[in-house]
Order: structure tokens, then C-alpha cells, then sequence
């Protein structure tokens, strides 16, 4: 599934190349900001319950295939963000992992469609917001814009979204020790987070271990050990947090395994 999302993923991999410096911070204040909007969003009830949702209802999956297509293809032919596109298909994974029938091909396509619409919004995408109403019938944007006020109800207005992207800026001041690969990492770190957006159980995992493993697997020439890991983690982050390493490094692994060949990495010594 990897290797077919990949050609789709160019549509998007060549706007905004500087947009790991537009967003976010560098500083410990941000990140513990960041994390208190992710702790909002558990307590509301609203994390991503995919990967056990599917177990029983397969179906979940198939609608979910289908609407990536949209968000992705959609979203680069009309130079969306990467951030941009990632939650929109956040979105529609919070979307999936409250309802309870399944929607048809048109709902589905309109559900995609939607997300995106309303990602669009919080990253005030104006372009892409335009394009997408001058694109489509009169008809289309008046059922679009019923489907997206769905979809915030479903959310009970919580449109908050918390990104790996957004934590880049400061894992990288923190992890990228090589000061001649730091614009290599920037870029790579994106597009390892963007080669998620296929897999469900990683689009599910907290953006904080998402964003950490994707910033250590491009700032780093060589593949890290855990126990590398472990102390990359210790000696760069506060120790007032409690850090995550098994999701953190489970993590690390499976993005090795669907972008090694994408990487300048050398196996572990």
C-alpha cells in the first residue's frame, strides 16, 4: 500500500518546501502547549480509534482508501499545504472512528472532499478554498458544505487537530546535530510524516512520537538502536516529560521500513 500511495504523494511534494519553518516553535513552552491541545483532544473523546474500529468493522478501511485518494489528489493538484493535507485525513480518521454505518461512494467522496475543505479553513488556504468552489457545480457545494457541518457536529465543534509537522521545528533543534544535513532533514523528515498517511495504526499513534521518530530517522546518517534512541531522547528533551520510547521506536522502525529507499542511511554498526 506504501509503494501506491507513493506515486500519488508527488502531487503534494513539491509545494511549500519551507513549511517546516513556517510552523510551529522551537521552544519547550510550545511543545507543552501542543501537548496539553492533545490531551483536550483525548479527554473530548476524539482520538484516532481506527486500528481497533477495523478489527470488526472491516469496512472502515475500504472507505478509507477511497477517500485519501480525494484529499490527496485533490489537495495537490490545487497546491494545498502538506500540513494541510495531513489533517484533513486526520479528520477523516476522527470522522471513521465515531460513525457507525457506512457511508456510500458519493458520501465518501463528499466526506474526503469535506475534511479537506475545513483543513483548508484552519490554515486560512484561501487558493485552495477558491479553487475548490470555482471546480465544482452549485449543487455539489451546497450537499459539500451540509457534509462539513456534519462533520464538525460529529467533532462537537472541536476542530483541533495536533500534527507531527507541528513538533519539526523543535525536534530538529533538539536532534539534528550535523548542521550540514539540517536542511536535508527538514525536508525529509516532512515527507517520512507524509508516507503515514496510508497507514493506519501510525496515523493513529500520538503526533509527538510520530514527529519525534520521523525528525530522529532523517537527522541521523546512521540507523539508531533503541537504546541510541533512548539516550538522543534523554539528553535533548526535558526530563520533567515522560517520554514515550516504545512508541517512539516502534514507530522509528515501521518509517524505516516505507522510506529506507527514499533515505540517506547507512544499516546499524
Amino acid at each position: 500500500m506504501a509503494e501506491y500511495w507513493a506515486g500519488i504523494y508527488r502531487f503534494i511534494t513539491a509545494n511549500e518546501q519551507h513549511i517546516a519553518e513556517e510552523i510551529g516553535d522551537d521552544t519547550e513552552d510550545y511543545v507543552e502547549y501542543m501537548l496539553r491541545k492533545e490531551d483536550t483532544i483525548t479527554i473530548a473523546g476524539l482520538t484516532n480509534r481506527l486500528p481497533s474500529r477495523t478489527i470488526t468493522l472491516p469496512w472502515l478501511l475500504e472507505v478509507r482508501h477511497s477517500v485519501i485518494y480525494y484529499i490527496v489528489w485533490i489537495g495537490g493538484c490545487f497546491g494545498a499545504k502538506k500540513i494541510t493535507v495531513y489533517t484533513a485525513m486526520g479528520y477523516v480518521d476522527r470522522f471513521l472512528s465515531l460513525v457507525s454505518q457506512k457511508p456510500n461512494f458519493e458520501l465518501s467522496r463528499l466526506l474526503g472532499i469535506a475534511c479537506l475543505h475545513l483543513a483548508c479553513e484552519q490554515f486560512q488556504e484561501t487558493e485552495c478554498l477558491r479553487l475548490i468552489s470555482r471546480s465544482a457545480p452549485d449543487e455539489f457545494l451546497e450537499r459539500l458544505m451540509i457534509m462539513k457541518a456534519s462533520v464538525v457536529t460529529q467533532f462537537r465543534g472541536i476542530v483541533t487537530l495536533v500534527t507531527p509537522i507541528h513538533f519539526i521545528k523543535y525536534f530538529l533543534s533538539k536532534f539534528c546535530k550535523d548542521l550540514s544535513r539540517k536542511e536535508y532533514a527538514r525536508i525529509k523528515t516532512v515527507e517520512i510524516i507524509m508516507s503515514t498517511l496510508g497507514d493506519v495504526r501510525l496515523m493513529s499513534l500520538k503526533a509527538f512520537s510520530v514527529g519525534a521518530a520521523a525528525t530522529l530517522l532523517a537527522s541521523n546518517a546512521k540507523v539508531l538502536t533503541r537504546e541510541l534512541i533512548k539516550d538522543e531522547m534523554i539528553n535533548a528533551l526535558p526530563q520533567k516529560w515522560i517520554i514515550p520510547l516504545d512508541e517512539v521506536y516502534s514507530c522509528y522502525n515501521r518509517l524505516l521500513e516505507i522510506n529506507r529507499h527514499r533515505l540517506d542511511i547507512r544499516s546499524r554498526l
